[in-house]
């Protein structure tokens, strides 16, 4: 590969993360992680040849996110800034389109169990934005998957995104354990809510099942 497509996806990652956009339902730019992010260079992407298979791909995330965590102990509370990025290519969009999504799907409960996010990328993504449905925030020009720290703000994802009320209680209590002790008022606030509103959803299609 001549990391054309690296370029290509780190060039649209930095005009497009870091920068306000009509849609989005809010002030402010898209992620406001990734201004810091880019700024100290904290972007680490890496090619992979998909013809190696998923299997390939799933080995490549888990060395990434060894590597996540060993600069993590060198940045101290930068870690949340430090995003690794990978740009698969040798096949045909849609199928690494499907790749990008079997792994995601694959990997995920690990990530987040180990205290990170792993983000899937393509075009014309159909997952809708936090504060705007209209929006989708994981539309990009090419197949990505992406992994950085969760940070407190990732709690909205889980209650809109897990549209599963047990993996979304699973989500919340894994998030609990990970900021146990350091969320301030709001945070703390807000998670309760959503454990509260997960709860009350799972005793209602219990007794609807009954």
């Amino acid at each position: 590969m001549s990391g054309d497509l690296t370029t290509e996806a780190r060039d649209w990652l930095t005009a497009y993360a870091p920068a306000p956009h009509p849609d989005l339902g809010r002030s402010g730019v898209v992620c406001p992680y990734m201004v810091k992010a880019l700024r100290r260079d904290y972007v680490h992407m890496v090619e992979f040849d998909a013809a190696e298979g998923d299997e390939a791909l799933m080995a490549l995330a888990r060395e990434l996110l060894g590597e996540l965590r060993e600069r993590a102990e060198g940045v101290g509370s930068d870690r949340i800034y430090l995003v690794n990025m990978v740009v698969p290519y040798g096949l045909p969009a849609d199928e690494l389109k499907a790749m990008v999504g079997r792994v995601h799907a694959a990997l995920k409960p690990e990530w987040v169990e180990a205290g990170y996010m792993l983000g899937d990328f393509w075009p014309e993504h159909e997952t809708i934005g936090l504060h705007n449905d209209d929006f989708r925030p994981f539309t990009s020009p090419l197949p990505l998957l992406g992994m950085r720290h969760i940070v407190p703000a990732d709690l909205f994802f889980f209650v809109k995104h897990e549209r599963v009320p047990a993996d979304r209680l699973w989500c919340l209590r894994v998030f609990r354990n990970i900021f146990e002790g350091q969320l301030n008022d709001y945070w703390t606030e807000q998670l309760e809510a959503a454990e509260a509103d997960v709860l009350h959803e799972l005793r209602e299609l219990e007794s609807a099942a009954a």
